[in-house]
């Protein structure tokens, strides 16, 4: 896991994660626009996700699953 080969981001509060993931995501996308490789994976995964939406959930909905999971660890 990438995690583990960055032993700082252990540290860091549920809520700064969580913004770490939305940024990440977002410079994903920015990568994507220059890669035509990556720009056609994302394109596959969201005609997926069209195809099927009960196959993911949004992106609040995960926030609060997570949230939710480390209150009660």
């Amino acid at each position: 896991m990438v995690i583990e080969q960055h032993p700082a981001l252990h540290s860091l509060s549920v809520e700064d994660k969580l913004q770490l993931s939305e940024e990440l995501c977002m410079d994903a996308m920015l990568d994507a626009q220059r890669n035509p490789a990556l720009l056609e994976r994302v394109k596959e995964r969201l005609q997926d996700f069209h195809n099927d939406p009960d196959s993911g959930i949004s992106w609040n909905d995960l926030k609060v699953k997570i949230l939710s999971r480390q209150k009660l660890a």
